[in-house]
């Protein structure tokens, strides 16, 4: 239904913003992250957007929920207050490549939780679910918007 492959992912720093709440708001967190390096000058340097889900939201509340926002960013450049560094280990990870509106992710989730990890016989790991802007809706139409959800795996 989605394509999904089981990538190695490197490492990655982030310039990031902590979000509270449900992960469906995450996108104006984000907005403030790409407002704070643009203001400083850094935005051309940075890379994708990168959403950081530490919760699972199916077992925890919204209002329980804590996620990042983030940019990918070069090693050296400053991340300063109210930004924090955030390193993620890379690792074995389940990508699953969604094309559509923001509104899809959903249906994407649930096919690669209830049907294609298990059939693949893959396990979750510890650490956050990740997902890759590939785009931004600032300038793509919905239709066209390229996110990677990648999973870590044991």
């Amino acid at each position: 239904m989605y394509p999904v492959q089981i990538r190695d992912k490197a490492p990655r720093r982030l310039a990031a913003l902590l979000h509270a709440g449900s992960f469906e708001e995450i996108g104006c967190t984000l907005g403030q992250t790409c407002q704070i390096l643009e203001e400083r000058g850094l935005l051309d340097r940075a890379g994708c957007m990168v959403g950081v889900y530490w919760d699972n939201p199916v077992l925890a509340p919204a209002g329980t929920l804590h996620s990042h926002a983030g940019i990918d960013v070069p090693a050296g450049m400053d991340i300063a207050a109210p930004l924090q560094e955030l390193r993620l280990s890379g690792g074995r990870h389940a990508v699953l490549r969604y094309t559509g509106p923001y509104s899809g992710l959903a249906g994407a989730y649930r096919y690669l939780f209830t049907r294609w990890l298990p059939e693949n016989r893959e396990t979750q790991a510890e650490g956050p679910v990740l997902e890759i802007y590939r785009n931004a809706s600032m300038d793509t139409p919905s239709d066209q918007l390229v996110t990677d959800i990648c999973v870590p795996l044991t």
